[in-house]
């Protein structure tokens, strides 16, 4: 399946891989690297993982204390946010929109 982000999800991962590429290359390329791998596995069973109400689901980076909201659609799977943990819970609920379109 395929795996479509909003901008803004795309501005997230940049501003991520960014920080943590300040702190090593590696560490920078290890973030870009566990998300493409967690993507390849949501794509492949998209409602594996658990709700996170109005039709989406959440799944957790295992290395980095980051979340993606995605929502499984028929013919594509669409990341509304890419963020960090401790930011405030439900900032990326505005983005629900994209789904109405």
């Amino acid at each position: 399946m395929r795996v479509r982000f909003l901008e803004v999800a795309r501005q997230e991962i940049a501003e991520a891989a960014e920080y943590y590429a300040a702190i090593s290359p590696k560490l920078g390329q290890a973030f870009k690297w566990e998300l493409r791998q967690m993507l390849r596995r949501v794509a492949t069973m998209p409602t594996a993982w658990p709700p996170a109400g109005e039709g989406t689901r959440k799944c957790l980076m295992s290395r980095f204390p980051y979340l993606v909201i995605y929502a499984p659609l028929p013919d594509e799977v669409l990341v509304l946010t890419v963020g960090h943990q401790h930011r405030q819970p439900g900032y990326w609920r505005d983005r629900l929109a994209a789904l109405k379109q």
